[in-house]
């Protein structure tokens, strides 16, 4: 037994690049993720905010709806794993939900486009946004907006990676 771990250490010693530990599996193939930012938008005569930790959104003031608001808070992001036909959620800081199933994935010029569809309801009551169906690009956002919540509106940035 000395002399198998001594030729270990040896062979550790002289070929620092071989991994000898146990065997591990290798990943599963990554599929796309769903990032989900949930964003308060509020107007202020107290001048303008956007919260360091909004990415780069140079919609938020230049394009409609944003320019209507000047104070943006990060209330929530999360990212979730998408597997074709299966839902994925987020319960909204104004009790409503949200929900997405990526529908099917196309190859567009070579790019994949992902065609996804998101609801947002509430329990025991009619549907807020019924069926929106959106295809996308990696890494483009595009925004579900028009819910009131706590002086402003909600803003639900979706990206998919």
């Amino acid at each position: 037994m000395k002399g198998r771990v001594a030729i270990a250490a040896l062979a550790c010693a002289f070929l620092p690049g071989l991994d000898f530990s146990p065997a591990r599996a290798a990943p599963a193939a990554a599929g796309p993720s769903l990032e989900i930012s949930v964003i308060q938008a509020t107007r202020s005569d107290g001048g303008a905010s956007i919260d360091p930790q909004l990415r780069d959104l140079p919609q938020l003031t230049r394009d409609q709806p944003f320019v209507r608001y000047n104070v943006y808070r990060l209330l929530d992001r999360r990212q979730f794993r998408l597997d074709e036909g299966k839902p994925v959620g987020e319960n909204l800081a104004n009790g409503r939900s949200l929900q997405v199933v990526l529908e099917g994935v196309a190859a567009d010029a070579g790019e994949k486009r992902y065609r996804v569809q998101a609801q947002i309801g509430e329990p025991g009551k009619k549907a807020f946004l019924r069926s929106l169906e959106v295809t996308a690009s990696a890494n483009q956002p595009f925004f579900v907006a028009g819910q009131s919540y706590d002086g402003g509106t909600l803003f639900l940035e979706l990206v998919i990676r």
